[in-house]
């Protein structure tokens, strides 16, 4: 009886101590300070001088449809300007994934070059509307100062040409370290 006694005992001072050990963690990451980053995507789709976008895999000869897939790497800049300053790039994998076309899915590391995170990575991933409306995307995680980002973005089309555009993202993170 007292041996069962003591191994109750012990598996209640086990379990409180877990659940110490789990209150403060979560306690931590609420404490965890909310890092806005603003910056401007600019695209010049396949096909134009000095295109930031390739079509790899198509299955239809017009327009994108349906399993289309292109990758991207195009610049970051602080502002909606192509002369404003280069922050970093967009590199990304998008895939056309609605079968009426309205939305795909992309995954896209932004690769910082200039910058207080000079030479960190943001990886991002979700769907986004093909017609250019505001989209909300996860992070899901990042390098150097990025180090483990959770969090999310936004964003939207500012302005459009025949060939290019220019995306606005705002992203909200976290850092857990």
């Amino acid at each position: 009886m007292a041996a069962a006694a003591r191994c109750r005992s012990l598996a209640l001072t086990l379990l409180l101590a877990c659940s110490v050990v789990v209150a403060a963690a979560a306690a931590d990451d609420g404490d965890a300070a909310l890092t806005h980053l603003h910056f401007y995507f600019h695209e010049i789709e396949a096909g134009a001088p000095n295109a930031t976008v390739a079509n790899v895999a198509s299955l239809h000869r017009n327009g994108s449809t349906f399993g289309d897939v292109a990758v991207f790497d195009c610049p970051l800049r602080e502002g909606p300007d192509p002369a404003s300053r280069l922050i970093g790039r967009g590199q990304a994998l998008g895939v056309h994934t609605s079968l009426d076309g309205a939305t795909a899915s992309a995954a896209i590391v932004f690769v910082f070059s200039s910058g207080e995170y000079a030479g960190s990575t943001l990886a991002t991933q979700g769907v986004y509307n093909t017609s250019g409306g505001p989209a909300e995307r996860s992070i899901v995680g990042g390098t150097g100062k990025l180090r483990f980002a959770r969090g999310y973005m936004t964003s939207s089309v500012v302005s459009s040409t025949n060939t290019s555009y220019v995306v606005v993202f705002d992203l909200y993170l976290t850092l857990a370290y």
